[in-house]
Parts: C-alpha cells; sequence; structure tokens
C-alpha cells in the first residue's frame, strides 16, 4: 500500500475516532483547515504524493508513519525530510528533520519546495502577506495518477 492510501484510510479512521470521542475542538481545527484549503489552494503547486516519496528514496517497506489530531507525517529513518500531511484536506509540505549540531545549535525544521530548498520569497512583503508567499510555496495540492497496468 502506498503513502497515499495509507493517508487516505488513516485520515478517515482519525476523523471516525474524533467523531465517536464527540472531540469538537479536533473536528473544528480539521473544517478549518479544510476551509483554508478551499480558499488558498488555487495558488498552490501539485504534486503527487506516492511519486514525491519515491523521488526522496523512501519505500513503503521503510517508512514511518505518525499522526496527530491535524497532520499525519511520513519520514524515513536517515533521511532528512519528512512529509507533513493534512488531515482535513488533501494536501501535503516537506519539512527538514530537526537536529542539534556539537555545538548545541539546533538546524532544520523548515518547510522546503519540491526541490528541497528554502523557497525565494517576493522581497518587499512583510507580515501576513510574507507568510502566504511562503505558504503558497511550501503548500502542495495532492493530485492522483491513475497507475499504467504493465502487460
Amino acid at each position: 500500500m502506498g503513502a497515499k492510501a495509507l493517508y487516505i484510510d488513516e485520515c478517515a479512521k482519525i476523523i471516525a475516532r474524533l467523531k465517536a470521542e464527540k472531540d469538537d475542538e479536533a473536528l473544528d481545527k480539521i473544517e478549518r483547515d479544510r476551509n483554508e484549503y478551499i480558499h488558498y489552494s488555487h495558488q498552490w503547486p501539485r504534486a503527487d504524493l506516492d511519486e514525491f516519496i519515491a523521488s526522496l528514496n523512501i519505500t513503503d517497506d521503510k517508512y514511518n508513519m505518525e499522526h496527530n489530531k491535524r497532520k499525519i507525517s511520513f519520514w524515513d529513518d536517515g533521511k532528512e525530510y519528512e512529509i507533513v500531511c493534512a488531515i482535513g484536506a488533501r494536501y501535503f509540505r516537506v519539512r527538514t528533520k530537526d537536529y542539534i549540531d556539537e555545538k548545541g545549535v539546533k538546524h532544520g525544521g523548515v518547510y522546503v519546495n519540491l526541490d528541497l530548498k528554502e523557497p525565494k520569497l517576493t522581497k518587499g512583503l512583510e507580515g501576513k502577506a510574507a507568510k502566504a508567499d511562503r505558504n503558497m510555496r511550501t503548500h502542495f495540492k495532492m493530485i492522483y495518477r491513475k497507475k499504467k497496468l504493465e502487460n
């Protein structure tokens, strides 16, 4: 089973569990994510989650998955990136993993674009405009490609 199939299955289970537990706060946050997705996603680049994970040489027999009430993350031990997917909407982000160097300085923990580099932001933007510009460059709308059958 690919990451996208696991992600979709896990989203359904998490939402069902939150409804059964009557966790209105968590459900409201998921709904807010869904509304923001509807509002902003038309500006986001599109990418196939399974293809992107494969491009990082993370295979389904090696990747790890964890979740909280809003996000599901995929990563492979020894790799420096983690893919963070929203539960309330079909998008993902790529984040560098945190680490502390020998001097005690924290590195990583930043969202990057699909070429795994920090995005170049539009000059002169500040506050909400700068945040929106960064989000536009680090959020990726999931697309679905049909697998070709081989003869």
